[in-house]
């Protein structure tokens, strides 16, 4: 889990349930893990006592609709309590932290604060060098560099080494209060940091303040250090949060102040989720907490073009098509000469890992980017936006989507899910929309021959595809040929436009969902038996989409109290999981950029119900 998250398109840090800062990636959002751990620990110099701040009782969120965010400690065995405040600044690549240590004893007391740093440079721990430099402790490896400081100075330091032959770490050297005071470490090479706070009578607080500058070498780090020594420190929380309010004021729009204030914050936080998950470059990973491994020890920082287009769709929706646009020029790159999308991309635009066969390709993936960038088109009207995009992107994608169809039906690929190979309904409805969005598109560049054969091969799709997945007896799409399974992602048969919503087909399916996936705790599971980290666990990005499916239908209340569940789902501070278990605790990567994106899509769809909009 990673509930606080702070990020700038270049520099993204993660902080996980205990407050330990994991993931430190630079200079891509999601890509070049340096982070290993930076964790605190407290000694009551009087008691000679020292604990873990880790092991206290903790209270996390966000200050308001920011990415400013605090971590409170207590502790019934110790004399203290700590308030951590931190961010990621908007434009300058630095990892800011503040440590309030306050007295909550009837006596004076004496403290000592440790910060114990650990770092995998370029996501290892091998050739790492860790060296003090004055008021600085830095660390680096090739072109990554990490210099920390602090106001006031550390009096205690030691570098040392860690994970390697039975060394634990300097962070053992902090347990007795004193470090031991070495300059310097290499290989695999950590640090610890210590202040000396002054006397604290009962009630009283000092506060330390640290920082990480992070840059290609020494001099950059430097520069951002100097910029920060000559600022005062509160003023620079204050700029990070009036900046980040004022990023949301965009997405403002009538009626949102009425919602219940736990989905308008939800939908807030959903906004600036999705922002920290974009790389300057483009890429939006799946989710950048770590700490799943999965596939055979991988993560989810990559870029899935169709999570990213859906994304992007968000973002066009609420206004930031500026944002959006960055994506779609990142797909430009990334797509393959054939004109279809690879399972999924690193943040720097390289193939990702997969478990697909060559050509891994999944149909879908190539079919949401064309859907995403009409709807860019549609929001935005920059025709220049959407030439730029056409001959590069969109033309060879929609002539690949054509390729792949046999006999009016998309030759078998793997499911949405990633799971099963096989001919379905979520794909079809993707490769649907994705000829319509096209030809749409190629119809407003005076393209009228290639809008005709993707019309055409759209009608024919549309035509055999009601004939193999719709189930007249079942009343019902199936998820595939030849796979009757009730599955969440069915809902794209309507939503996509290969039906009317005001279908029987539409209709039926939707209430096969909501009849058969809703949880006892509120929540839609994927489909019928999933066991994927646990049975049938309620998705949010399943529970949503049933949410838009009610605001089709008008039935706003219901709409509303699905809505209201996801917001209820989320972690104290607001980031919502891929999944919750059945205890409603979040199951496997907290956050998923897509749980937040289709968040931001469904209040939008329903404030627009609202006002008497989005008929279509």
């Amino acid at each position: 889990m990673r509930p606080l998250i702070y990020g700038n398109g270049t520099l993204l840090v993660c902080v996980d349930e205990r407050g330990v800062a994991r993931d430190f990636y630079y200079p891509y959002a999601g890509m070049e893990n340096h982070g290993g751990n930076i964790r605190l620990g407290l000694f009551d110099i009087d008691m000679k006592k020292f604990s873990w701040l880790d092991c206290w009782e903790i209270e996390q969120r966000y200050d308001g609709a920011s990415l400013v965010g605090e971590t409170g400690y207590t502790s019934k065995g110790f004399a203290a309590a700590v308030k951590v405040r931190e961010t990621v600044h908007h434009e300058l690549n630095f990892f800011l932290r503040s440590f309030e240590v306050r007295n909550v004893s009837d006596r004076p007391k004496h403290f000592r604060l440790f910060s114990a740093q650990n770092y995998h440079i370029l996501e290892n721990n091998y050739a790492n060098t860790a060296v003090r430099d004055g008021d600085m402790m830095s660390h680096y490896k090739r072109d990554r560099f990490i210099l920390q400081s602090s106001s006031p100075a550390f009096d205690q330091f030691t570098a040392g080494i860690s994970e390697w032959r039975g060394m634990e770490g300097t962070w053992k050297d902090a347990e007795d209060g004193v470090l031991a005071g070495n300059v310097v470490a290499h290989g695999s090479a950590d640090s610890a940091l210590g202040w000396t706070l002054p006397e604290l009578r009962p009630g009283e607080a000092a506060t330390v303040h640290f920082w990480a500058c992070v840059g290609h070498n020494f001099p950059e780090a430097k520069r951002i250090n100097d910029w920060i020594k000559a600022r005062d420190v509160e003023t620079i929380y204050c700029s990070c949060k009036k900046f980040w309010e004022a990023f949301c004021t965009r997405a403002a729009r009538p009626g949102l102040d009425k919602l219940p204030p736990p989905v308008r914050e939800a939908f807030t936080r959903s906004l600036l989720t999705v922002a920290c998950h974009l790389d300057r470059g483009g890429s939006i990973i799946a989710s950048c907490d770590s700490q799943i491994k999965q596939q055979g020890a991988d993560y989810y920082t990559y870029c899935w073009p169709r999570d990213a287009a859906w994304a992007a769709v968000a973002l066009d929706r609420a206004g930031y098509g500026h944002l959006s646009m960055h994506t779609y020029r990142f797909f430009k790159k990334i797509v393959d000469p054939k004109g279809y999308f690879r399972h999924k991309y690193t943040p720097a635009g390289d193939l990702g890992s997969t478990w697909h066969p060559l050509p891994m390709v999944q149909i879908d993936e190539t079919a949401t980017p064309i859907y995403a960038i009409y709807v860019h088109w549609q929001e935005t009207r920059d025709v220049n936006e959407l030439s730029s995009l056409y001959e590069p992107l969109v033309k060879p994608a929609a002539d690949s989507l054509m390729g792949f169809l046999k006999d009016g039906m998309p030759k078998p690929s793997f499911d949405l899910w990633e799971e099963r190979k096989g001919i379905y309904t979520y794909s079809c409805a993707s490769v649907y929309s994705g000829l319509r969005s096209a030809a749409a598109i190629g119809r407003v560049l005076g393209d009228e021959g290639s809008a005709a054969a993707w019309d055409g091969a759209a009608a024919k799709l549309k035509g055999a595809a009601l004939e193999r997945l719709y189930d007249q007896a079942l009343g019902r799409f199936r998820r595939g040929v030849f796979d009757d399974t009730v599955d969440a992602s069915t809902f794209a048969a309507w939503y996509l436009g290969l039906v009317e919503p005001e279908s029987p087909m539409a209709a039926g399916t939707m209430a096969a969902i909501e009849k058969e996936l809703m949880g006892p705790g509120g929540g839609v599971a994927r489909y019928a038996g999933d066991g994927y980290q646990g049975h049938m666990n309620s998705w949010p990005l399943c529970t949503l989409w049933l949410a838009q499916w009610h605001i089709r239908r008008r039935e706003l209340p219901r709409a509303l109290e699905l809505i209201e569940w996801c917001a209820k789902a989320a972690a104290p501070t607001g980031l919502m999981p891929e999944q919750t278990g059945p205890g409603g605790e979040p199951v496997s990567v907290l956050p998923l950029a897509w749980s937040h994106s289709t968040f931001m899509l469904a209040v939008i769809e329903y404030l627009e119900a609202l006002e008497g909009k989005g008929l279509s």
